[in-house]
């Protein structure tokens, strides 16, 4: 059976740029919700809490008019946060659901449906915010290592595929016995160096979970980032289609030998 061609070198260029935009998008969504988030709380420190009115001994009435201060945080979140460029094509959620969100059921249910912004809930949000900011920090960080492993398997990758195309997926019959032998060595060392980047790769993969202390349910960055790709995983992907191409050539050859 004549085995499949290997990837091309401009396929394999291509699918590491496309891979190379999702990160540099994301990078800059990061950036922006990071900046948003330091306004926010910029806007935040400048809101007066305002204390309960809980006079002695009166029952306070079940339904009590929300102060202005809650009004303000609302109106400071959504022209920061809520404003950032990409923030309906990525979320498209509303107020209640994105304050919820990002800073837990606690905070979300007093700004959505208390009725003061007091001294105490202004410093949980304030906390809330810093913690939002060192998430989107942590995040940056593992798209750096994204970014080197993606760059070290082009690196690496390149003079394989580039070798790779010297061979002929069929052998003519012609080829002498130490001819075909040197030439499955070749193959077995690309194949090694192939399994090492994946390897490598898996690492790599692992890694991002650790520096992001994501839970085994979560899923890890590549299948966040690459998530409008058919595969969650495409480099490594591509790198089982070299790999099963080198098997190819070497049983192709492996047959050549045992005719002769």
């Amino acid at each position: 059976m004549v085995p499949e061609p290997v990837l091309e070198t401009a396929e394999i260029l291509s699918l590491l740029d496309t891979l190379r935009s999702s990160i540099q998008q994301e990078r800059r969504c990061l950036r922006d919700e990071r900046e948003a988030f330091d306004d926010f709380r910029s806007r935040l420190e400048s809101i007066e809490p305002t204390k309960p009115d809980h006079a002695a001994g009166v029952t306070q009435p079940l339904q009590v008019e929300r102060t202005v201060g809650l009004d303000s945080v609302r109106n400071a979140y959504e022209s920061t946060v809520m404003s950032v460029p990409h923030y309906d094509a990525e979320y498209g959620d509303t107020y209640e659901q994105s304050v919820t969100e990002e800073f837990g059921p606690e905070v979300g249910l007093l700004l959505t449906e208390g009725n003061c912004f007091d001294q105490r809930l202004k410093t949980a949000l304030r906390e809330k915010t810093r913690q939002c900011r060192r998430e989107r920090d942590q995040f940056l960080q593992t798209l750096e290592i994204e970014a080197d492993s993606v760059g070290a398997v082009e690196n690496r990758l390149r003079p394989i595929t580039d070798e790779l195309r010297t061979f002929s997926p069929e052998c003519s019959g012609t080829e002498s016995y130490g001819a075909l032998e040197a030439e499955w060595n070749r193959l077995r060392l690309l194949a090694t160096k192939v399994d090492r980047i994946a390897g490598d790769r898996q690492t790599a993969i692992k890694r991002q979970r650790d520096v992001f202390n994501l839970t085994p349910e979560a899923p890890d960055i590549p299948t966040y980032l690459y998530r409008d790709f058919e595969d969650n995983y495409p480099l490594l992907s591509a790198l089982v289609d070299i790999q099963r191409t080198i098997e190819a050539y070497q049983s192709e050859r492996e047959y050549a030998l045992s005719e002769r």
